[in-house]
């Protein structure tokens, strides 16, 4: 069994996942500035934050799960990944008691983006770390 240093791992994860947010981020500025029609900017920034909210949180709730609790480490990932679906949703029905329905297309279609890549990030970060192991 190979030990993992859990702080270097944690870190490794969120600079990964920040890095990607940034590049999704610059996709979608860029894209809303050159269609304005299709008024992305505000879906942008809401995807955006809740990505890197949910990023950090996790990786520190991991980093603590794994020094204090390691047995847990399973229960962890499928309670946030239920968590994360519900944090998900709560924004999505802000965001249309905000905007409105009539501008909920741009937002659900951006923030799907986000949300799938950031979850393909984490089951392949995670995925890989555990066959090290």
């Amino acid at each position: 069994m190979i030990m993992i240093n859990v702080k270097e791992t944690t870190k490794r994860y969120i600079g990964i996942g920040l890095m990607l947010i940034i590049f999704l981020w610059m996709v979608g500025i860029t894209a809303g500035c050159f269609r304005p029609d299709w008024m992305l900017m505000a879906p942008v920034w809401v995807a955006t934050a809740f990505s890197v909210v949910v990023l950090v949180a996790f990786g520190l709730l991991w980093q603590w799960v794994s020094k204090k609790h390691p047995d847990s480490i399973t229960t962890l990932y499928y309670s946030v990944s239920g968590f994360r679906m519900l944090l998900a949703l709560f924004t999505l029905l802000i965001c249309y008691l905000i905007v409105g329905r009539d501008n909920m297309l741009s937002f659900v279609l951006v923030f799907m983006i986000f949300y799938f890549v950031m979850v393909g990030y984490h089951t392949i970060f995670f995925s890989r770390l555990l066959k090290r192991q």
